[in-house]
């Protein structure tokens, strides 16, 4: 039987989250205290994938394919607007200089 399950995000701009396997993310919205929450339709008996989210602000560069889109949410009474993505694949490594 599947439920809906609620996931607190951290506020980097990529990372990723362990979720049941065939997770559907559902929305996102920004609790009290200003942290981004995710809802996802999930199968708890499935076995656990590592996903990856990408969160862009309004007016900052997006790579070309930033993934599919989630959902927008709203933090410090609106002030700053943010833009939850899941990518198809990992993040590049980031190379040393």
């Amino acid at each position: 039987m599947k439920t809906i399950w609620k996931f607190e995000l951290s506020p980097n701009r990529i990372q990723s989250v362990h979720l049941p396997f065939g997770a559907q993310l559902l929305t996102v919205r920004a609790k009290d205290d200003n942290a981004p929450l995710l809802w996802a339709l999930v199968d708890p008996d499935m076995p656990a994938e590592e996903r990856y989210l990408g969160i862009y602000t309004t007016n900052t560069a997006l790579p070309d394919d930033p993934g599919r889109y989630i959902g927008t949410f709203l933090i410090y009474e609106g002030s700053l607007e943010f833009h939850l993505f899941e990518m198809a694949s990992p993040p590049p490594e980031t190379e040393a200089p």
